[in-house]
């Protein structure tokens, strides 16, 4: 596949992406739904509701559904109740995937600026980060409440570029879901999808057709090869 020439950054999602968060979100979601005497749900099925935000994630895993309605009344007093586990931190932060560190670097020494684009909420993602020597690696970190909207909405990605002093068409995304395609697309940027995420139960074969995914990929690593071959080679 012909590279990606004229870029100056990277935008990266954090969960499935850079990140195996599942094994910790799972458990929030089972320590939430204990204060409600609900039974735990499995990662497999935890997989599939993480994707658009906290606030879909906790709405989806209490009601056990993708779309079933909530009352508003209970709704909140699950948000309090993920809110207060997250503050407690008793839950696995994640565990890099093995290539995450080595293909950031690389990116980093093409010249290109990095962000990382997540639904996270920002200071859960700092936490997320803490400790695995990723934050100093990256310029920008964009949380689900730093922008107006979250993705699949354009607007955290077009956030993004403002910070980092770039354009639009000078920016590739990089994610393993509908939600980072969907931004992307929306906001006229090229998006990769990498293999290694959930996609809310959806095949990612039939994601990258209807957002006109640039490539799929196995492995965070593969992005090297579609990157300028050279440094300078985007300016």
């Amino acid at each position: 596949m012909k590279r990606f020439e004229n870029l100056k950054a990277v935008l990266f999602d954090l969960d499935g992406t850079l990140v195996n968060t599942l094994p910790g979100l799972t458990e929030l979601v089972n320590q939430m739904r204990s204060d409600f005497d609900k039974p735990p749900l499995s990662e497999e099925k935890v997989g599939k509701y993480i994707g658009k935000g906290m606030f879909v994630l906790v709405r989806r895993a209490m009601t056990d559904s993708m779309d079933e309605p909530f009352p508003e009344e209970m709704f909140n007093l699950a948000v309090k109740s993920m809110a207060r586990h997250v503050e407690a931190g008793r839950y696995s932060k994640g565990v890099l995937y093995p290539d995450t560190i080595e293909t950031i670097k690389y990116v980093k020494n093409l010249g290109l600026k990095t962000a990382i684009v997540t639904n996270k909420p920002y200071q859960m993602t700092l936490d997320t980060l803490a400790g695995k020597g990723l934050l100093e690696l990256v310029d920008l970190v964009v949380g689900g409440d730093s922008a107006a909207r979250p993705k699949p909405y354009p607007d955290p990605l077009i956030y993004a570029c403002e910070k980092l002093g770039v354009a639009l068409e000078e920016v590739l995304m990089v994610g393993d879901s509908g939600n980072d395609s969907s931004a992307a697309k929306q906001a006229g940027v090229p998006s990769i999808l990498v293999r290694t995420g959930w996609s809310e139960g959806v095949p990612l074969d039939e994601i990258a057709k209807r957002d006109e995914a640039a490539a799929m990929i196995d492995h965070l690593s593969d992005l090297k090869a579609l990157l300028p071959a050279t440094e300078g080679a985007h300016a």
